[in-house]
């Protein structure tokens, strides 16, 4: 897996924008000390920043929006586990991930071990120094080529402890990644993780699932990241998403579609400050 700096550098921007509104579904103070300074100084000048999100990045704008969704499902499954006992929590490919920084009501019980790739720890250590911001002492950064090193082999360097359960999360990284890899990776997290451990990630719905209004939407979001050299190799309805993680050993506590979870955030804050893309879904699964 090759590196996401401008992958991460982009969700860190779109947390950072998104402080500004009225309704927000994640609170983050630190995502823009988490960007880079070109980034930094296009989201502080507000019509620069309006005319990135609106004119520069239109066609990326409903995977930046499903960012802020599966931010929120993620961290709300995950507190029902801490609910539950478990108290680590493994983010794969955690990128500018800033839940251990602005989480410190959950810290206390868990531990965290982020995933990446050692230049981009690398960068993120320098970003956190800059800011004068320490680590928490609940935090591990494993360093990891993730497309070459499988999950556990790479926890298995760390603290990380196989026997007890744990809470994992693969977010924003599916849809770059054919089946077979997807599939094996849950094969592998399966085997060695504890019995009850929970893990969640999201998916790019197939043409047949994402709604009709926003295909089109979908279609130019799979071209713009292409040109990237960022292309999406897979999509799957939420049934095919449930029956290949059961084929790897986990069973489905919910699949959901991103378009359902505005409904229920929308219950529980308030109408929201932007559409809720029809193109992505999450899901929840237990080994």
């Amino acid at each position: 897996m090759k590196t996401r700096a401008t992958t991460a550098e982009l969700v860190a921007g779109m947390r950072a924008l998104h402080q500004r509104d009225r309704v927000r579904l994640v609170e983050d103070p630190f995502a823009l000390g988490l960007c880079g300074w070109h980034l930094r100084l296009l989201i502080k000048v507000r019509p620069v920043s309006w005319f990135l999100l609106n004119h520069v990045l239109r066609k990326l704008r409903p995977g930046m929006l499903g960012v802020l969704i599966r931010v929120r499902y993620a961290e709300q499954a995950l507190e029902a586990a801490i609910r539950d006992g478990i108290a680590q929590y493994v983010i794969i490919g955690a990128g500018m991930d800033s839940f251990a920084l602005r989480r410190a009501d959950l810290m206390e019980d868990l531990q965290v071990f982020e995933l990446d790739l050692p230049e981009m720890q690398a960068m993120k250590r320098k970003r956190l120094k800059r800011m004068g911001v320490e680590r928490p002492p609940g935090l591990h950064f494993v360093a990891a080529e993730l497309g070459e090193v499988p999950v556990m082999a790479a926890l298995a360097e760390s603290s990380f402890d196989p026997a007890r359960r744990a809470f994992l999360s693969l977010l924003g990284v599916t849809y770059y990644l054919p089946t077979d890899i997807i599939a094996e990776t849950a094969r592998s997290i399966a085997e060695g993780v504890a019995p009850g451990s929970r893990f969640v990630l999201d998916h790019l719905l197939d043409d047949a699932s994402a709604l009709p209004e926003h295909r089109e939407a979908r279609t130019a979001l799979r071209k713009y990241v292409a040109k990237r050299g960022e292309p999406m190799h897979s999509d799957y309805s939420p049934g095919e998403m449930c029956e290949l993680m059961a084929g790897a050993g986990f069973r489905t506590l919910e699949a959901i579609t991103m378009m359902d979870l505005g409904d229920r955030f929308t219950r529980e804050l308030g109408p929201l400050p932007f559409e809720i893309p029809g193109i992505f879904a999450c899901g929840l699964y237990e080994r």
